[in-house]
């Protein structure tokens, strides 16, 4: 199975490989810019082919990268709009240059006014990207906690979304655990529930985290493996399920407050044999 995690390219864009293999991980996830501005600027080629090179000679799986959480595809300013898109090719060209899945990103949020003033916005939006994103690069939407109106809380939004997408080839779908379960989705049903809804043949990747906060509490808080409110059985159950065993599994636990350890992976790990 492909375990890993969110680390960092603080430094050099290659470190984030020395940085998965130091804790375990044969997967990773990582920004391709800072996570707290939709500005961005392109990775020097020396810098991409070290990264190619040092991830070759690795033996380390699929990269994905996750969008910066800045970015709103509902956003109602149109130059804000224009910075997220923006943002997301960006993202999207580079996975292609370095061969990664593609990108994780929180759609947005639609403010209180209900995704169905928003949706055709938001489709424009993903068709636009889609059609700047190279071959085989997938644009994936993440699943909501549901915290200040946050697109994608329920499964039927996800879906809705994707029925209108033109190249469907190139969207899938990430599933995080503390998501789900402050939205009020319980990981004992929860598979049933998006393969009936979404397909799970549109899964690429799951977020594995505990949960801060309590069920149902649509608030967005991460919690190391084991520590939190959905607790490490439940997980277990969960992430052993036969019908994930091709889907990469990614920690976006704090660890000691930078992100997770090589304890965090050993215990993923730990649950899985």
């Amino acid at each position: 199975m492909h375990l890993g995690g969110h680390v960092s390219i603080a430094g050099s864009f290659d470190k984030c490989i020395d940085r998965i293999a130091e804790i375990g991980g044969n997967c990773l996830m990582t920004f391709a810019s800072s996570p707290r501005s939709l500005q961005f600027k392109n990775i020097d080629p020396k810098l991409i082919q070290k990264y190619l090179d040092k991830k070759d000679e690795s033996g380390i799986g699929p990269h994905f990268f996750h969008g910066v959480y800045l970015v709103n595809l509902a956003s109602k300013s149109k130059s804000y709009l224009k910075a997220s898109i923006n943002s997301l090719i960006f993202y999207q060209q580079l996975a292609g240059e370095i061969n990664a899945v593609g990108t994780i990103f929180h759609i947005g949020s639609h403010m209180g006014e209900g995704l169905e003033k928003t949706i055709d916005q938001v489709v424009a939006a993903i068709n636009f990207t889609l059609d700047s994103s190279p071959k085989g690069v997938r644009l994936i939407l993440e699943n909501a906690a549901g915290q200040g109106g946050a697109i994608g809380e329920k499964f039927e939004d996800l879906a809705q979304i994707i029925s209108r997408v033109g190249d469907k080839s190139k969207i899938g779908v990430c599933l995080d655990t503390q998501h789900c379960f402050a939205a009020g989705y319980t990981l004992d049903t929860v598979l049933e529930k998006f393969d009936r809804i979404i397909g799970l043949k549109r899964l690429s990747v799951i977020h594995l985290n505990d949960s801060k906060t309590e069920f149902g509490s649509k608030i967005d808080r991460h919690e190391n493996i084991g520590l939190g409110k959905i607790g490490e059985v439940s997980l277990a159950k969960f992430a052993s399920d036969a019908r994930l065993k091709t889907i990469p599994f990614i920690l976006e636990v704090p660890g000691d407050g930078n992100g997770p350890r090589k304890q965090d992976i050993d215990t993923l790990k730990s649950m899985l044999s």
